[in-house]
């Protein structure tokens, strides 16, 4: 029951914005942008720790390095799990089967559920069952799970994974990020209108000052943690920033 709750609430939501783009006055359009808003916000709230990462659990994530806080953290709210008993492999690539699987526990835990999965044969085959079932991503959107992911194709899972109302508000009305151009990526880019918005919202930086993106590069364990929990966690997201 709660997770159908849930589901009204968005269709709720979403039904309310469309009705204020389309019939309201500007000042109305605000204040109702604002209530959604902050019930958007909210509702991050059901995002919580569930896991005790200890100090050199992984042991192949360095302390000092930049991603052992995300890594960690990652875990700690049960988003990505090792690679083996003690490992994480943060410089390997991040396939499409463990995007999915990480946008499905996103989309679960948001929506009431505990993120857990009973996994089959294939092992992710649940997680996309899922991910199509909930509109993450599209029956034949992928012809091969266990390849590596493109950085512009994960922008499009993570991106459908997160709040749809939330990253509106960030795109049309006062975004904390600034997105006049990337120096690498274009309206021909493939998903461009995803990583767009994820650059909107402080989930995306790019991996210099300007923003350039690598669309069509792979995106490592690492890199993936850091993104995912700027998804969940809105005080990790990144602000203030112009590209182009």
């Amino acid at each position: 029951m709660k997770y159908k709750s849930k589901q009204l609430l968005s269709a709720l939501l979403a039904a309310a914005l469309v009705f204020c783009l389309l019939a309201a006055s500007p000042m109305t359009v605000y204040a109702d942008w604002a209530v959604i808003l902050e019930a958007e916000i909210e509702s991050f709230k059901v995002f919580q720790e569930v896991n005790t990462y200890t100090s050199g659990q992984f042991n192949d994530v360095r302390e000092s390095a930049w991603y052992s806080g995300v890594a960690a953290k990652a875990y700690e709210y049960g988003l990505m799990k090792g690679t083996g008993a003690n490992t994480f492999n943060p410089s390997g690539n991040m396939t499409v089967a463990e995007a999915v699987t990480i946008a499905a526990r996103v989309h679960n835990i948001y929506h009431g559920g505990n993120g857990e999965f009973v996994q089959g044969d294939p092992w992710y085959q649940v997680y996309v069952d899922y991910a199509i079932d909930n509109g993450i991503i599209t029956a034949g959107a992928f012809s091969n799970y266990n390849k590596a992911a493109t950085r512009a194709e994960m922008a499009y899972i993570f991106a459908r994974t997160s709040v749809p109302v939330l990253l509106a508000y960030t795109a049309v009305h006062d975004p904390p990020n600034i997105v006049n151009s990337l120096p690498d990526a274009d309206s021909s880019t493939r998903h461009y209108d995803y990583i767009i918005r994820l650059y909107q919202a402080g989930i995306l930086a790019g991996s210099d000052a300007q923003g350039t993106f690598h669309p069509n590069s792979s995106v490592t364990r690492a890199e993936a943690a850091a993104i995912i929990i700027r998804l969940i966690i809105l005080d990790e997201r990144i602000s203030g920033r112009t590209y182009g």
